[in-house]
């Protein structure tokens, strides 16, 4: 090991340490006895003189013995209580770190209480359908947002892009007060909204997010419902918190929350800009295609264009906000009112002009028998983001039984990439612009029979148009084109939807709670794409003309009419039920490419069962079997190549098709969140009857890609999670173990049919503390082993990642929060493997009677600058670098009102 890295890991461990001994320990001992000898179960707390505020409290074991500690220094009073004897109280000034006081107490005092009444303050409450949690009980005082708080709640398990999942079921929403704003995309709420006030977190399960199906339909949904402080509700409250940099680096972060969650009327208006590589809106997706696909008369939830060209990084266990170079802000406007009990009208809007810049080197190796070359990429891009977006949603009950939902959205999504471009040595200048809009509109009505019945119908129409520009100033494609005076190549994308669907569901839930569902739907979608490849000639060249290859222009056109049977049907017993199920769809497909038509008219079936059973009390088994047919992709039947970068250049099968599938799922479940020990086992196998494979033709300067109607892939997975809390060490430990396999086949142009299988391995252990004490810390390790094996070779890639988090309360009012990490990338044969160390800090700093926080936060203390990571496939091995934002300190007030 070098003797930087030496420093660095000597300097990573200080700093690590430096809260634990940040202040002496002053340690009291002693015993405790009578006459007769040694006294257990006697109560010693340690108080200030001054004051007597309570510093550490203890009881003596078996042995009389006892031990205390604290960090503060003075005049104290040791006060000793049993019942049966005389209350003892002792003033001391220790001066030594170390102290030893023996205490003799007497007989008397009181001999018999009357009557003892105990007030528990639990964190966790647990009824029929509802989990709730006690915010106090899980804060340490560093939290910004709700998300923060989310993260340190054993069972829920927050995400790197912030999705929410309870076990192994995502969220379907994040409520205020019992109202939801952002449905799916509660990531606006849970990474703005501020933990000030806050008083319980609810977790619904067999939630339903229709009233009408409540206690009807066979929901597994979970949803959270925040619920508030008795003098936050029905009034404006909100936070406005502001960041800088002054030294260094000129990073800021601001962002204000006003809000005002009244009984009828809600509001929520967020502002913030940041260019410290926060995303302001973490993916828009989440707001535009919200609710839940098998939920009785929803349809379409779906239903998009396809991304054809993204630049998106790709980063695995890594905060992607170390490479964010960003500008980023957001104005949002958020609303609920109720004019009058029966009507509820919900607008949100939000506006997301945003500036990101990205860095990656890249070498990617391919050594496939006779092929064996190297690419390298030296890539910079800056791209500009312009999001609108505005949702209304309309909610009328005219009587009790029955309900009117209108909900429709308008979004306009832009934006303008520009990349230099160094590939294989050669510069260029690569340009992509997007400029999309989007309107989704869907009307439901739900009308409940009896209290066992319900029928729900929607209609929901689409249009969607997602254009793309994209342009090279370099002519790499000799090898594919010819030797031609090409000095630009551009490509324009024509991407369209439009999509019309209207269902109807029957439910009803017996007396004895058997359940049944019968669906009809109907949907007609068309999409049209259209993309042409242009080669320009070099202005300098006289008489020479465009090029239009004609294998790289498609003009196509996908119709698809289709008429779906669903039913189900629910036996449930007392500690088990079983649901058979039965999709039946009429499909009639057409595809026009270029005048050149193909049609297919065919029946699809989707049969499956599924049960529960209640094994225990605390353990449950559920499984799933299935049959599936399903259609062929948009981007699956492109006759013609398309390009999706500098380098690669795809097409699809020109072939109609319709794929099957067969698998099944087991997953058992021990306890729940609130319980001491909670697990989830699961296991999953599939069988792709036929998948959509490729054929890569592998060349130094470009990939064409073929895809290709397969037989035969398989796919396995193991997953467990345990989650226990250890009584001795006072804290929750979980473990994550996981297993991926896959056996499948790939076609490369030279080679044939090869044969792959991949595995995966996943293991983590972490602890979470929950001392009620000054200090607290998080750690972890996280393991993942990926591995390629073809015919005579397996390559394996190694990837680690450590952390430890501390946390140090000097006192009510200051705080210590300390964040170190470790990533080992890259252990692989004739590779190695890279080790990189981040530590960020912040101390706060409470003024509570004027609810405001200071704040101090150092990021990247070790100012690493880089990082590479190792990335395998079955065809290739590469090496990534990215640049990360640097070393910074700043400088913060939060102020709550």
């Amino acid at each position: 090991m070098s003797g930087k890295k030496i420093k660095q890991l000597v300097g990573w461990l200080g700093v690590c340490l430096l809260p634990v001994f940040a202040q002496a320990q002053v340690v009291i001992h002693g015993r405790v006895s009578v006459k007769d000898g040694a006294l257990g179960g006697v109560r010693i707390a340690l108080r200030l003189a001054a004051d007597s505020q309570m510093l550490a409290y203890s009881f003596s074991d078996a042995q009389g013995n006892y031990r205390l500690q604290t960090t503060q220094r003075g005049k104290f009073i040791l006060q000793f209580k049993s019942l049966g004897f005389e209350p003892l109280s002792l003033t001391i000034a220790p001066i030594q770190t170390d102290t030893l006081i023996d205490a003799q107490m007497q007989v008397g005092g009181v001999q018999r209480l009357q009557e003892v009444i105990v007030h528990a303050k639990q964190p966790y409450l647990h009824s029929r359908d509802t989990i709730e949690l006690a915010v106090n009980s899980f804060l340490q005082g560093d939290e910004r947002n709700v998300e923060d708080l989310l993260r340190k709640i054993p069972g829920i398990n927050v995400g790197t892009d912030g999705s929410i999942k309870i076990g192994n079921k995502e969220v379907e929403k994040v409520m205020v007060e019992g109202d939801d704003f952002f449905e799916k995309g509660y990531r606006l709420l849970t990474q703005n909204m501020s933990v000030q006030p806050l008083e319980k977190i609810q977790v619904l399960q067999r939630y339903s997010n229709n009233k009408q199906l409540k206690g009807i339909e066979n929901s597994d949904k979970v949803a959270l419902n925040l619920q508030l402080k008795a003098d936050s509700k029905n009034q404006w409250l909100g936070s406005v918190g502001l960041q800088g940099s002054p030294i260094g680096p000129k990073y800021y972060q601001a962002s204000a929350n006003l809000m005002n969650f009244g009984k009828r009327n809600k509001y929520y208006l967020l502002a913030s800009a940041n260019n410290n590589g926060y995303d302001a809106v973490s993916s828009i997706n989440h707001l535009i295609q919200s609710g839940s696909a098998n939920e009785p008369g929803q349809i379409g939830m779906d239903v998009s264009t396809p991304t054809l060209i993204d630049n998106t990084p790709n980063l695995p266990n890594f905060d992607y906000r170390r490479t964010n170079f960003n500008n980023d802000k957001l104005i949002s406007l958020n609303t609920i009112l109720n004019p009058t009990s029966a009507f509820k009208i919900k607008w949100l809007g939000f506006v997301n002009p945003t500036k990101k810049s990205f860095y990656r080197n890249s070498v990617q190796e391919y050594t496939l028998e006779d092929i064996q070359f190297t690419t390298t990429e030296n890539y910079e891009f800056a791209r500009k983001i312009d999001n609108y977006f505005t949702k209304l949603e309309l909610q009328y009950e005219p009587t009790p039984h029955t309900t009117l939902n209108y909900s429709g959205t308008l979004g306009s999504l832009n934006s303008h990439e520009v990349g230099t471009l160094l590939f294989n040595n050669i510069a260029s200048l690569e340009t992509t612009k997007n400029k999309g809009y989007l309107t989704n509109h869907n009307l439901t009505y739900s009308y409940k029979l009896s209290e066992r019945k319900a029928l729900v119908s929607s209609i929901r129409f689409i249009n969607q148009r997602s254009p793309v520009d994209y342009s090279i100033n370099q002519y790499y494609y000799e090898g594919l084109f010819g030797s031609n005076s090409v000095s630009e190549v551009q490509q324009h994308i024509d991407n369209n939807l439009r999509y019309l669907g209207a269902t109807t569901h029957y439910v009803s839930r017996q007396q004895n709670g058997n359940f049944f569902e019968l669906g009809l739907s109907s949907t007609y979608q068309q999409q049209q794409l259209n993309t042409q490849l242009q080669l320009l000639p070099d202005p300098e060249v006289e008489r020479n003309t465009a090029l239009y290859p004609p294998k790289f222009a498609n003009e196509m056109t996908l119709r698809l009419f289709q008429t779906n049977l669903i039913s189900k049907y629910t036996v449930k017993h007392r500690s088990w039920e079983v649901t058979p199920r039965l999709q039946v769809g009429m499909v009639n497909s057409g595809l026009v490419n270029f005048e050149v038509q193909k049609r297919k008219n065919n029946l699809q079936l989707s049969p499956g069962l599924s049960g529960k059973w209640a094994i225990h009390r605390k353990g449950r088994l559920e499984t799933d079997l299935f049959f599936q047919q399903q259609n062929a992709k948009l981007t699956e039947l492109i006759p013609n190549y398309y390009t999706t970068g500098v380098r690669n250049f795809i097409k699809g099968m020109d072939n109609l098709a319709t794929l099957s599938s067969s698998g099944g799922t087991l997953l058992y479940t021990y306890g729940n969140m609130s319980d001491r020990f909670f697990a989830n086992l699961h296991i999953g196998h599939q069988i792709l009857l036929d998948y959509i494979g490729t054929e890569s033709n592998l060349n130094p300067n470009f990939n064409l890609v073929q895809q290709l109607l397969l037989k035969n892939k398989t796919l396995t997975s193991y997953k467990g999670e345990l989650n226990y809390y250890l009584k001795p060490l006072k804290g929750n430990i979980r473990l994550d173990v996981g297993f991926n396999t896959a056996d499948y086949e790939t076609l490369v142009t030279g080679l044939g049919r090869r044969r792959i299988r991949t595995n995966r391995y996943d293991y983590g252990l972490s602890f979470r503390s929950s001392w009620k004490s000054s200090f607290n810390i998080y750690t972890g390790y996280l393991l993942q082993t990926n591995s390629y094996r073809t015919e005579g070779s397996t390559n394996t890639l190694k990837n680690g990642q450590a952390f430890l988090n501390l946390f140090l309360r000097f006192s009510d009012d200051l705080q210590f929060s300390l964040k170190n990490e470790s990533y080992r990338f890259g252990a692989m044969p004739q590779q190695k493997a890279q080790t990189y160390y981040f530590s960020d800090f912040s101390v706060f700093y409470d003024l509570k009677k004027y609810k405001t926080r200071f704040d101090i936060t150092a990021k990247n203390i070790f100012n690493t600058r880089s990082f590479r990571n190792m990335l395998l496939t079955d065809i290739s091995r590469s090496s990534t670098e990215y640049r990360l934002l640097p070393w910074y300190i700043s400088f913060g007030i939060d102020y709550n009102f």
